[in-house]
This record gives structure tokens, C-alpha cells and sequence, in this order.
């Protein structure tokens, strides 16, 4: 059975969607079998890969609500170890019809269950909110990745993510390690950076830092051209740092 592995913070502008696709793309270049799951309305992950949803294609939304089953919706990208399921506006709908469901609350785990078996991961690239698709992914997940800008007010979310894991293995029985912190738009030069990062260790452990990834304009612009950083720029910052992310999650079993 592959991993299901939640890209989560409820901040926007963390880089949770550039990690996503990077990472995903990252661990396919190893030789790994890996789907992407954008569980985002925003759709973002799949703008990113070059893939738009139009009328009649069906996504995430039919998994959940029509029956359809998310082989059917599965999507290729440019490697063939690389497969998307995208995502779309509808999801939103979905959120404001089910909020109150708690059935709809484990309707994603149920559904995405067969494709560990076929994936050796499956990663989720999460809305920016602690709304009803965050919770419904993490309760989908084994472990769970938290993006997040090194200043003060982003710590705050890393504080409510932790305690949202804590309800959701209470409430569902359903135990999601934190895997780890990925520091984004890291600079090295920076006081504060480094303080933010010496707090989270301090709170967490030493292993809970993972390899940061240094601001890099190529991670900016990769994806309006519909890349990701190893199409768009392989000998880049943001192309090793993402390699290195992703061996070290390859080897945190």
C-alpha cells in the first residue's frame, strides 16, 4: 500500500501548490509511481501541469458526489509515473453543500482508497482553509507535509494544523503524522528565517525541519508556462532543493 501524503497549511500564499507539484514531479523522477489529487477549488494544481478542466471532464467533484471512480478521472502528465486527478470550481459547491455532513467528512478516504494499491504515493494538494475538503484530505492521509514562509504569523497555522491532527485522530480514529515542516521562500541570510526555524525545532524536534526551499523566481514562473521547475529550469535552486525534499521523504518511514 502507497502513502497518502496531505500538502496542508491553511495560509495562503505558503507555496503548498508549488511544493505539491514538485514534490509529486520530484519522487516520479525517482522512479516512483506517484498521484497527484488537487482537492483545491482554485484548481491550481492542474493550471500548473499544463491541464485545464473543461465542460463534460470529469474530476474530483464526480468522484465524490456522482459515483464515478477516480480511475476515470485520472489524468497523464509528462512522465509516465506522473498522473493527476484534477480538482475545479465545482468542489466549492461541494464544501457549501456538505459542510454539515459528517459522512461527507470520510467520503475522500473511502474513495481514494483503491489507488494505494496502484500509487506508491499519493499526494493531496490542499485548499488554503481549514474547510470541509482540508479536513476531508487529512482524514484521507497517512502523514501530512505543512508548507510554510519562515515569519511570525505563519506560526500561528502550523499551531492550528497541529491541533486539528490532534481532533481528527480523537473524532475519527484516524491517526495522520506530521511528517514535517518545509520551510518556503526560505532565505539562508535572513535573521528571522533562521529564528522561526530554530522555533519550530525547539517546539517539534530537530527532524521536524525538512530541507527548506530557497526563494527562487524559476519556482514563480514555472508554472504559467504550465511546468514544473524540472521542465522549466532542471539546474535550478528549486529543482535540487525539491530532490532533496524528496529523498528525505523517501526516507522517513
Amino acid at each position: 500500500m502507497g502513502r497518502t501524503i496531505a500538502i496542508g497549511n491553511r495560509k495562503g500564499g505558503s507555496g503548498k501548490t508549488t511544493t505539491s507539484v514538485n514534490l509529486a514531479a520530484a519522487l516520479a523522477h525517482k522512479g516512483r509511481k506517484v498521484l497527484l489529487v488537487d482537492a483545491d477549488a482554485q484548481g491550481h494544481s492542474a493550471l500548473s501541469l499544463g491541464s485545464t478542466v473543461t465542460p463534460g471532464q470529469k474530476t474530483l467533484f464526480d468522484v465524490l458526489v456522482n459515483g464515478v471512480e477516480p480511475e476515470e478521472t485520472v489524468r497523464s502528465t509528462y512522465l509516465s509515473t506522473f498522473h493527476l486527478i484534477p480538482g475545479g470550481s465545482r468542489l466549492a459547491t461541494y464544501e457549501r453543500d456538505h459542510a454539515t455532513d459528517p459522512s461527507a467528512r470520510l467520503r475522500l478516504a473511502e474513495r481514494l482508497d483503491s489507488m494505494r494499491e496502484r500509487y506508491d504515493y499519493v499526494l493531496i494538494d490542499t485548499p488554503p482553509t481549514l474547510g470541509l475538503m482540508t479536513i476531508c484530505s487529512l482524514i484521507a492521509s497517512t502523514d501530512v507535509l505543512v508548507p510554510m514562509q519562515a515569519h511570525f504569523l505563519a506560526m500561528e497555522g502550523l499551531a492550528e494544523t497541529i491541533r486539528v491532527l490532534g481532533g481528527i485522530e480523537k473524532y475519527y480514529h484516524s491517526a495522520v503524522r506530521l511528517l514535517g515542516v518545509i520551510p518556503t521562500f526560505y532565505q539562508a541570510n535572513a535573521r528571522l528565517s533562521r529564528a522561526i526555524i530554530g522555533q519550530i525545532r525547539d517546539r517539534l524536534g530537530e527532524s521536524a525541519v525538512l530541507h527548506p526551499i530557497r526563494t527562487n523566481i524559476a519556482l514563480a514562473e514555472a508554472p504559467s508556462h504550465g511546468m514544473t521547475i524540472f521542465q522549466y529550469q532542471p539546474r535550478s535552486n528549486g529543482a535540487y532543493d525539491y530532490l532533496h525534499l524528496a529523498n528525505q521523504v523517501e526516507n522517513l518511514s
